[in-house]
């Protein structure tokens, strides 16, 4: 509800097409949890399927003294918004801090949205858990790294940056007990219990489009495969889903969680976004021994000229050759494609996207309509031609 539509038909975009888990929110409670004492609740609305009095109703059952937001894309400011109004309905002096995508597209707006006392940019397990215990005992907003919020007079604070945690198998595993598995699922999930996880975070890459942050860190196999292990083990999970912009960030790196999880005998289907460019034949085959039954490709668009000015460092050739090697070896090829980007300028010229994609027969096509997040390259690019 409350979303910039952006002309998908709601079967193909709603919570009955795909309902992931909110792994932000787990990683963060599962931290809190093991690194601080305080007492942590997870509110999933859109699993649970709550309506703004219904929010209000459990958030003054609950009465907790700090409500976390997240504000996962920009265009669903909306439901954030009255998702505050909800909370403060319930408990008006309750401390309210917002992160999440929007919060690191837009950071200085974030801080002053209306009701919001803090915001956190990046990473938000050990900021919050600061915030935390700042606000426990009495102390100072500006003393907290990480946040930004707006002093009484509405003078706007950013704190230093606090340092990221670049050993990312440090973290604890999400919190998958907060929000239990079985009301979730994913588009063309083979098993009834499905599940997502984050091998790595951020991307090396410098895709003209793309906003996700360029700091790269990677969990190692191990960690990776032991996460894979509790979901099976634990939770009963037949299907992972795995979110990393980049998962095959080389192809070694694929093989060696292949070769984990062949050597743990571990039972369970699952499926990663790659780039075209480090995927090869030796690397598919080992990974569909292990349970990879698909693999997502941002492809994006259709011509060298195109994949040039989208700075994607890969060729049509290249693209159609891994298509074709990826169905050879059994796994389902997926296509992300990007339709109306600036270097397609007619319709005519994007109706090119057929014949493309009939020659490299995806399993599946993810369609998107271009958009210019403003902490993209192309927004910068944009802007410096007066659009």
């Amino acid at each position: 509800m409350h979303q910039v539509w952006a002309g998908v038909p709601n079967v193909f975009n709603d919570k009955y097409a795909y309902l992931f888990p909110p792994l932000a929110v787990m990683s963060i409670s599962s931290y809190l949890k093991a690194r601080t004492h305080h007492e942590v609740h997870v509110l999933d609305c859109v699993v649970d399927d709550l309506d703004f009095p219904q929010i209000t109703a459990r958030v003054a059952d609950l009465r907790p003294d700090v409500v976390g937001i997240a504000a996962s894309a920009t265009h669903g400011l909306l439901n954030v918004a009255l998702t505050i109004e909800a909370v403060r309905a319930a408990l008006p002096h309750v401390f309210i801090v917002m992160g999440g995508p929007h919060v690191t597209a837009f950071p200085r707006q974030a801080a002053q949205l209306r009701g919001i006392d803090a915001a956190i940019q990046g990473d938000g397990e050990l900021p919050l858990a600061r915030l935390l215990d700042t606000l426990e005992q009495g102390g100072e907003l500006k003393d907290v790294p990480g946040i930004l919020y707006l002093d009484d007079e509405g003078q706007l604070y950013e704190n230093e940056q606090v340092h990221r945690e670049h050993d990312l198998d440090l973290l604890p595993f999400p919190d998958r007990e907060a929000c239990p598995p079985g009301k979730y699922y994913t588009p063309g999930m083979r098993g009834s219990r499905t599940t997502t996880m984050m091998g790595s975070r951020g991307c090396p890459n410098r895709c003209s489009f793309c906003s996700v942050p360029h700091g790269y860190r990677a969990r190692g196999p191990e960690s990776v495969v032991a996460e894979m292990a509790q979901c099976v083990n634990q939770f009963g999970i037949q299907d992972i889903h795995f979110l990393d912009d980049i998962f095959n960030i080389n192809s070694q790196r694929v093989m060696a969680i292949s070769e984990l999880i062949l050597l743990q005998d571990l039972k369970v289907w699952w499926g990663y976004k790659s780039s075209i460019r480090n995927t090869t034949r030796e690397m598919v085959r080992l990974a569909k021994r292990a349970g990879c039954y698909r693999i997502h490709c941002g492809v994006e668009t259709f011509t060298n000229d195109g994949l040039r000015s989208m700075h994607k460092q890969t060729t049509v050739d290249e693209i159609e050759a891994v298509f074709r090697m990826v169905r050879e070896e059994g796994v389902k090829p997926i296509a992300y494609m990007i339709l109306g980007s600036p270097h397609e300028t007619s319709a005519e010229q994007i109706k090119g996207i057929v014949p493309f994609l009939l020659r490299i027969r995806p399993a599946y096509v993810v369609f998107s309509l271009f958009t210019p997040y403003p902490d993209a390259p192309i927004f910068a690019e944009g802007a410096r031609l007066g659009l």
